[in-house]
């Protein structure tokens, strides 16, 4: 799949391929953030720093629920995970010996984070209330097209500008057209030199932005419609081919109706609070990026 339009779930999952200590290095971040808990029974010490029992409880939030409970019931796994600490703790006293906590690098790993695990916190805060079984149901109902096994084979242009796509719509429309000698000369899509714009066989469940989808399944065989906007630029799609699957019953798609639930009402929560920003684009900065 073509690499512009995969979301950062690919992003994320190759993030987590990374080394056991990096990953808790980073993953489980709220270890590096420790409070020792008076009167807490001490698993380790580490060059005179105690590890408590509730620290490497608080360590495990990172991990999902399975995960959790799988480390808290294997004494091997329990040995392991708090050795990762200790592991992890080593390191964290050797790099603040070094003075890296003081480099202009690390206060801005800690600014990124702070951005991220805020906006993060602010999105649950407002959206856990309206995330309900019973809302995830309902949105189930409302778009039953989306939950099923249709698929569509597609190809793209991708254009970084609204004016530019909408004239290369015009020369794509044209009888004499070639809409992937068009993709290949034009397409901002590194792979377009390689694949002349083509995509393939994609699903609802595909891990492309929702835009995209939502045009591709929406528009008939053998048309080009676009530009459709996502945040990789302007899209214009084309539908070779259309496949009719079967609709998928709830319990076969509950996480995923979830996630399209929460990501609906992140998008409307974060469109509410752009009406009343004040933010003003300074086009020649970005052009020099």
């Amino acid at each position: 799949m073509i690499g512009c339009l995969v979301s950062t779930y690919n992003e994320e999952k190759k993030e987590m391929k990374r080394s056991k200590i990096q990953g808790l290095a980073f993953g489980g971040l709220a270890a590096l953030l420790w409070v020792a808990s008076a009167g807490a029974a001490e698993v380790a010490i580490v060059n005179g720093k105690p590890l408590s029992a509730e620290e490497v409880k608080r360590a495990l939030v990172g991990a999902n629920e399975g995960q959790r409970a799988a480390v808290l019931r294997d004494p091997v796994a329990k040995k392991r995970f708090v050795n990762d600490l200790i592991e992890q703790e080593i390191l964290f006293q050797q790099a603040q010996k070094e003075k890296i906590d003081q480099t202009a690098e690390f206060q801005a790993a800690v600014e990124a984070f702070k951005r991220q695990y805020l906006a993060n916190q602010l999105f649950s805060r407002h959206l856990s209330v309206k995330a309900t079984e019973e809302a995830a149901k309902n949105y189930y109902r409302n778009h039953l097209s989306q939950f099923s096994t249709d698929s569509v084979h597609v190809q793209h242009i991708l254009i970084s500008d609204e004016f530019t796509a909408r004239n290369l719509l015009a020369e794509i429309q044209k009888p004499s057209s070639d809409f992937q000698v068009i993709a290949e000369k034009n397409s901002k899509d590194p792979t377009a030199k390689f694949n002349r714009g083509e995509v393939g066989w994609i699903t609802h469940s595909s891990p492309l932005a929702r835009e995209f989808k939502d045009a591709a399944f929406s528009a008939e065989k053998g048309k080009v419609v676009g530009p459709v906007q996502t945040a990789f630029g302007y899209h214009l799609i084309k539908v070779v081919d259309r496949k009719v699957g079967k609709p998928l019953q709830y319990d076969e798609v509950e996480l995923q109706v979830k996630a399209s639930l929460r990501e609906e009402l992140s998008r409307s929560y974060l469109i509410q609070l752009k009406k009343t920003a004040q933010v003003k684009l300074n086009d020649k900065a970005i052009e020099s990026l």
